[in-house]
């Protein structure tokens, strides 16, 4: 780690595969302990993204993040390929994960890069279900008779609570968006030869939502932020905010003051990250299809330039939601502006 004193710049990871059983999966951004992204460029690079966090603190993920989240980066950012059926998972609320488990919990949003005809995923219950029926479920393998049921397309979003059951089938390629957790119980396996291990199951009891589920809107269509074309909301909570852009001019994106990260991943195309002023001291920064990067909280104004035609980036950011002051009408500096 260099001179603290030096200005931030844009970074990009390098990635990291794990095969599973049911495919492969590929953390573009993740500060997990074992995993541990590592910068790509720069001269920061091959620092590992809990050693920025450690050095930088609020400077990486700006006050109200840091003040919530502390030396933990909160947002992860994984890609997935699967040939087989996932195991039915269950994700852990936060109050729950931070009291058994000393760790945050997980929410997740799933937006479907690719999927192959007749490719399904499994989320919510169709019915409301007894836990005692849900359990020899489970043990005779008939479980997927109470699942709901999706046949996902290209562009589908799909927001998955802590509590809701899901699983990804073969023939499916996913960009999941999630607080920086992977406390996620896999509660039963699909395949034949399984053995059927209720500890995790039995673990989770408690944490499953055995009501029944709506089947998730995949293509709801969100209002366009600030009223800019081809800028459309997927998902606002608490634990994130995820935009979609498609890039059709140079984007300009500031605040008055040093405020949220933002993290971009190229679903399509590419594009250029361009300082704003020659007090920024960073080169032209390129991401590619695939690709992610981190915009630090004290690079507050800068410029998207999308160099392909039908460029598409998923824009994710913490904010705390600050209402204009009643009195002055002021809005918080802090929030992010597109123009």
């Amino acid at each position: 780690m260099e001179d603290k004193e030096k200005k931030l710049y844009p970074f990009r990871f390098l990635e990291d595969k794990e095969q599973r059983p049911w495919g492969e999966v590929c953390y573009k951004i993740a500060d997990l302990g074992l995993v541990d992204s590592r910068v790509k460029d720069g001269w920061l690079a091959d620092n590992k993204l809990s050693e920025l966090m450690g050095t930088f603190m609020e400077r990486v993920v700006g006050d109200d993040s840091f003040e919530y989240y502390g030396l933990q980066f909160p947002i992860m950012i994984k890609s997935f390929e699967t040939s087989g059926w996932q195991p039915l998972q269950v994700n852990v609320p936060d109050a729950e994960a931070e009291a058994r488990y000393d760790s945050f919990g997980k929410t997740a949003l799933w937006y479907v890069l690719d999927a192959k005809p007749g490719s399904e995923i499994h989320i919510g219950l169709g019915r409301d279900i007894s836990s005692d029926e849900f359990y020899r479920r489970c043990l005779d393998s008939s479980v997927s008779e109470v699942l709901n049921v999706i046949h996902p397309k290209a562009g589908d979003a799909i927001l998955i609570e802590p509590g809701t059951l899901f699983a990804a089938g073969p023939g499916l390629t996913i960009v999941e968006i999630s607080e920086c957790s992977e406390m996620t119980f896999d509660i039963h396996d699909f395949s034949p030869s399984s053995d059927h291990d209720t500890s995790a199951l039995e673990e989770a009891f408690d944490l499953i939502t055995y009501n029944a589920a709506p089947i998730p809107a995949q293509n709801k269509i969100n209002p366009q932020v600030n009223n800019v074309p081809g800028i459309t909301l997927l998902a606002q909570r608490d634990e994130f905010k995820v935009t979609r852009m498609d890039l059709r001019d140079p984007l300009h994106i500031f605040s008055d003051q040093p405020g949220p990260f933002a993290l971009y991943y190229c679903l399509k195309g590419e594009a250029i990250v361009r300082r704003s002023s020659e007090e920024l001291d960073f080169q032209d920064v390129t991401v590619k299809e695939g690709e992610v990067v981190l915009i630090p909280s004290e690079v507050n104004d800068y410029y998207i330039f999308p160099m392909k035609e039908g460029t598409i980036l998923l824009e994710t950011t913490v904010e705390r939601r600050i209402d204009p002051d009643s009195y002055t009408g002021d809005k918080d500096p802090h929030l992010r502006n597109w123009n």
